[in-house]
């Protein structure tokens, strides 16, 4: 990465942390992205929220995969944005590298190259997974509440058969692939078994997170979600 570069990063990162550290006035720096949760985040244990968190990045991962850079950075700001500081508490602490998020965050909102991205985004992706492997979660109640949201998230996201929160749709994605990556990762004798019917499920994105004319059904979802529950 020539000087250049590495210098335009900087100035975006400085602009983010601005950004970020002033919206206590009330300015949603992240308001592409509404979110409208059932729980409370005071009483949500930390198994739970950093899997929240690797949901939302999930989401934003694989769009930048696609391409969608534009799309892509809002999900990724979000272990970071001042909107969601209760759901990251005491993550900064177990080493929630924030200046990777918005170097990531901030590269993508500049459209720099993937070539560039890339090494960030690595890094970022590794560093949730640090934490989360600090945490002693129970991957079945793990999996049963990124089921559980994923489900009331595609709810939102659709509107008679159309997407109109394409947020909440990719959001879905995100739960949907971190429930996948849990069950693969965990010592459950189904394990296997619970991977297949993830990559069922995650298959009902007909574009992967990106936007579709097409997107699977409401009921068609619920009807997969509650196969893998029967599983856990």
């Amino acid at each position: 990465m020539n000087h250049y570069t590495i210098r335009k990063i900087f100035i975006f990162f400085i602009s983010s942390i601005f950004l970020v550290s002033c919206s206590d006035d009330g300015t949603d720096t992240d308001n592409q992205i509404p979110h409208d949760f059932n729980y409370d985040m005071n009483d949500l244990d930390q198994s739970l929220r950093i899997v929240l968190m690797m949901g939302h990045v999930a989401a934003g991962m694989e769009l930048y995969r696609q391409g969608e850079l534009t799309m892509a950075a809002p999900h990724l700001l979000h272990p970071i944005s001042e909107t969601h500081k209760k759901e990251r508490e005491g993550f900064q602490e177990m080493g929630l590298d924030v200046v990777s998020f918005v170097l990531v965050s901030t590269a993508l909102e500049a459209k720099r190259p993937a070539s560039e991205v890339e090494p960030f985004l690595k890094k970022a992706e590794e560093n949730l997974s640090s934490i989360a492997s600090k945490i002693d979660g129970n991957p079945i109640n793990q999996i049963m509440f990124l089921l559980e949201q994923l489900e009331d998230e595609y709810k939102i996201g659709l509107t008679d058969g159309v997407i109109t929160d394409i947020g909440e749709y990719q959001d879905a994605y995100g739960f949907a692939v971190t429930a996948k990556l849990i069950a693969a990762n965990s010592s459950l004798s189904n394990a296997d078994m619970l991977v297949q019917s993830l990559n069922d499920l995650l298959s009902l994105w007909p574009e992967g997170p990106k936007p579709t004319a097409n997107p699977s059904s409401i009921s068609l979802i619920s009807s997969q979600v509650s196969e893998i529950k029967r599983l856990l």
